[in-house]
């Protein structure tokens, strides 16, 4: 229970959804053309009828994985996506691929569309894909949490091995927007918070946690502050300042920061992990 309840990455990349459902519909194919269930075998044109359940088969995913998903972002937010979501999402994914499947057989096939027909799909398309979905689920979020795991040691070791002995120079800078700045340096400065077309600058002034709120991109952030050392994008929604990070964590999602001075987690883009460490 403690693994099924445990964070998992979520699918929120279009691409890699668009990637997932294309990986799907080709493993449908080939296993149909392979096997050929259903009395595929004594059908005319059965490679043809099996790229059509492919192809059903992707017009499914697409519509679950690239309309379903960007609906409903509050479901979908990696924060509260878990491992046994994982594995229901892609058993919903799996079922309704058979439904349709079923239909397309009846108009291809010539058949009756009919409970059993659908519950035969059903059985097998479910029964088959189940193992192996909640395997592969199980094996990559092991995988993923001993990574992340592994690197948040071994970067928080490297901070106590080498300590910041002297002392650097205080940097003074402002994020601005036309009237609107807000005067921070690089010893209170903690890291800014994308929200839509608005910033939140989190800093530590006067032994109190303070929050601003800009009118302004992250983007724009990023490049008004891309010559101050050690500010740095770990994620589309967030820049930091590593100079104020306190230690690592990671979990099957990926790296997380800590701060001394807010019990905030920011979350590390998995692929700006590696630039992260050099």
């Amino acid at each position: 229970m403690s693994v099924l309840t445990d964070k998992y990455p979520a699918l929120t990349s279009p691409s890699k959804r668009l990637f997932f459902s294309l990986i799907m519909s080709g493993f449908v194919f080939i296993f149909l053309s392979i096997f050929q269930p259903f009395g595929l075998s004594n059908e005319d044109g059965m490679v043809m009828i099996c790229a059509g359940f492919g192809v059903t088969c992707l017009v499914v995913m697409l519509i679950l994985n690239l309309l379903i998903i960007p609906m409903l972002p509050g479901f979908f937010n990696e924060h509260n996506w878990l491992v046994w979501k994982e594995i229901v999402w892609v058993i919903i994914n799996v079922s309704a691929i058979g439904f349709a499947n079923s239909l397309y057989a009846a108009w291809v096939m010539e058949v009756d569309f009919t409970l059993q027909l659908v519950g035969t799909f059903q059985f097998y398309t479910v029964a088959v894909s189940l193992l192996p979905i909640v395997l592969s689920v199980l094996t990559n979020y092991n995988r993923l949490r001993n990574k992340y795991e592994r690197d948040s040691v071994s970067l928080s070791n490297e901070m106590e091995k080498h300590p910041h002995t002297e002392k650097k120079a205080v940097h003074s800078f402002a994020i601005t927007n036309g009237n609107e700045s807000i005067a921070l340096n690089s010893d209170t400065f903690l890291y800014a918070k994308s929200s839509d077309n608005y910033v939140e600058v989190v800093y530590y002034e006067n032994n109190s946690l303070k929050r601003d709120v800009i009118r302004k991109t992250l983007k724009s952030t990023a490049m008004e502050l891309a010559d101050i050392p050690d500010i740095f994008q770990v994620h589309r929604s967030y820049l930091v300042n590593l100079n104020q990070v306190n230690h690592f964590s990671g979990n099957a999602q990926g790296l997380k920061l800590h701060f001394e001075q807010t019990d905030t987690l920011v979350p590390v883009s998995r692929n700006l992990t590696e630039s992260l460490k050099s």
